[in-house]
């Protein structure tokens, strides 16, 4: 009974090490994956935003030397696959409130852009729309740089299609809000409609708006994060103490301890999974943009 549970922890522990193996060498990934595109961005999920390719190592073999090292001292093989796996996910498990974060920093951004061009507008500082995207492109907030300097260069392109570029302009920004306003330049700049700088103005008050009830949310919602942590920690304390006592620890180490086992702690995932959807929401759909 025992080898039959170590050959499947180290079947599970196999996979899990090719998965995470994938993760800290993209390169490792074939370059055209059509059928397998979920499994890739699951992949990508594990790795953390902002960390540098080596620390993102480091983290990773360290959650797997511990999975080993679980596993090893209470011969709970589902035990050790499951603290590797949901450590190299943790930062996108519990990651939600930096996407949000992010979403927010892009649409404060979004209005610092609007106010920018709507003050060249006005002050004469760009004799029209396009001049005061290029102008407004050299000191773009770093949240939206590369989708603004990319606007910026398709206007300064004559044959181009400029409802295509705002477009894409929109799609690097990727929300509904960014979607108004690329719509609403597009237009401007189509029809040579009048008042931009006052239009421009409206989008940044009605941006700001948004960023502000998005922070109030997000500040509601921090409380509920730090007591799923909090309760996580008291389930891994709880999982401690069962594997130092002697009648509990024996029980798991049957193949159907084991299976108990993985489905509450495959259940402790979900409800991570689930509770990472519930605090994202639903994003609106979008408008306007290749990728709407």
């Amino acid at each position: 009974m025992i080898t039959i549970l170590y050959v499947l922890g180290a079947a599970g522990g196999a996979a899990l090490g090719l998965a995470v193996a994938l993760v800290i060498a993209p390169s490792a990934l074939p370059r055209r994956m059509p059928r397998f595109a979920p499994a890739h961005s699951l992949l990508r999920a594990a790795r953390s935003p902002g960390v540098s390719r080596a620390r993102e190592r480091v983290r990773v073999i360290a959650w797997l030397m511990a999975g080993v090292a679980a596993a090893g001292l209470t011969r709970w093989p589902v035990a050790g696959v499951a603290i590797a796996a949901t450590g190299s996910w943790l930062p996108w498990l519990l990651g939600s409130a930096a996407v949000a974060e992010e979403r927010i920093a892009t649409l404060a951004a979004l209005a610092t852009w609007c106010r920018r061009m709507s003050d060249l507008l006005v002050g004469g500082g760009a004799p029209g729309l396009t001049a005061a995207v290029i102008a407004a492109a050299e000191a773009a907030p770093s949240e939206i740089e590369q989708p603004v300097r990319r606007l910026a260069s398709d206007l300064q392109m004559s044959q181009g299609d400029r409802v295509a570029a705002f477009g894409a302009f929109a799609d690097g920004i990727g929300d509904r809000s960014g979607d108004s306003v690329a719509a609403a330049l597009a237009l401007a700049l189509t029809h040579q409609t009048p008042g931009v700088a006052f239009v421009l103005r409206q989008s940044a008050a009605s941006l700001e708006r948004e960023v502000r009830a998005r922070r109030e949310v997000e500040a509601d919602r921090a409380e509920a994060r730090q007591s799923i942590s909090t309760l996580l920690l008291i389930q891994a304390g709880v999982f401690a103490l069962v594997a130092v006592a002697p009648g509990f620890a024996d029980s798991y180490r049957t193949l159907g301890g084991q299976m108990i086992m993985a489905v509450l702690l495959g259940c402790t995932v979900a409800v991570l999974v689930w509770m990472r959807r519930i605090a994202l929401g639903t994003p609106a759909p979008r408008f306007f943009g290749a990728q709407r």
